[in-house]
């Protein structure tokens, strides 16, 4: 899967203007499988983030939550769960010592948590004393509908 992720990588760093579902429509026009391409666009920016922040004190969850069309949220799921997730985070974890900073941050820029953290800094607060809920994905399973299909 590292080729894959690779790819995503790639696409973050190169087009930081591009948002969420143009960066899916990027990876699923280039041929990859929109169940791949949309997991990768929903958990690399977290995967970047822990790497980035893991080591700071800052506790993470274990799990996430799924939120469906009509605003309610899925039960917890491990992140374990998700193969997809197990490989994001590893990658993230070797690949963030070649990383720039520049795309670091716009990998790990766009997820939640780091938004979270960055904002509770600004504020005063410490890493250590920040723990965050479980990440919320918004898409569903297959990724999000095309606009134009």
């Amino acid at each position: 899967m590292d080729p894959e992720i690779l790819r995503a990588v790639t696409v973050f760093c190169s087009s930081p203007d591009l948002s969420d579902e143009q960066i899916y429509q990027a990876l699923s026009k280039e041929g990859m499988e929109r169940r791949l391409a949309a997991r990768l666009v929903e958990f690399l920016p977290s995967a970047y983030c822990r790497a980035m922040l893991e080591h700071t004190g800052a506790r993470f969850t274990d799990t996430f939550q799924r939120r469906l069309k009509d605003g309610k949220l899925l039960s917890e799921m491990p992140l374990t769960s998700e193969p997809v997730w197990l490989a994001a985070l590893g990658f993230a974890r070797q690949d963030i010592q070649q990383r720039t900073l520049d795309d670091k941050l716009r990998l790990a820029g766009r997820s939640a948590e780091f938004r979270a953290a960055n904002e509770l800094l600004h504020r005063g607060s410490k890493l250590e004393d920040v723990a965050f809920t479980p990440l919320v994905l918004t898409w569903p399973e297959e990724g999000p509908e095309a606009e134009h299909s």
